[in-house]
């Protein structure tokens, strides 16, 4: 009978398979993600009846539209020129001043965030934030 040492004996693992095995789990999880090109979240702020009134007249209101259009005093501004925004709310407002932002439901949740955070740096620190909801 042939015994075998250990010097003879060596034990090899065969790692090919687990290649293989890893390689098909990564193209699995890459056909099967998610990849979306939309980087936006649309905020749906729910519409309240005690406090909807026509905004439009109302002082201390800032209206943000769904089209990315800012009302500040019967004055429309574009989202994206924040900078003239906060220059157009620092003439009309007071820092001191509470601040209200009514928000159309279907405008995305990054302007809103931006439009706060420009107000808070500022120095506006009194803001409201409602759901607008067009009167006319």
């Amino acid at each position: 009978m042939k015994f075998f040492n250990n010097k003879e004996r060596a034990l090899s693992i065969e790692i090919t398979p687990l290649i293989d095995i890893v390689f098909l789990l990564v193209i699995f999880f890459v056909v099967t993600s998610k990849i979306e090109t939309n980087q936006y979240l649309t905020l749906d702020l729910p519409s309240t009846e005690s406090f909807s009134s026509s905004s439009i007249n109302a002082d201390r209101n800032i209206i943000l539209l769904d089209t990315g259009i800012l009302i500040v005093n019967n004055q429309e501004f574009n989202i994206s020129k924040i900078e003239e925004v906060i220059i157009g709310i620092k003439a009309s407002f007071d820092t001191s001043e509470t601040i209200i932002l009514s928000i159309e439901n279907k405008a995305f949740h990054e302007w809103v965030i931006t439009l706060m955070d420009e107000l808070q740096s500022a120095g506006f620190q009194n803001l409201q934030i409602k759901t607008y909801t067009d009167q006319s």
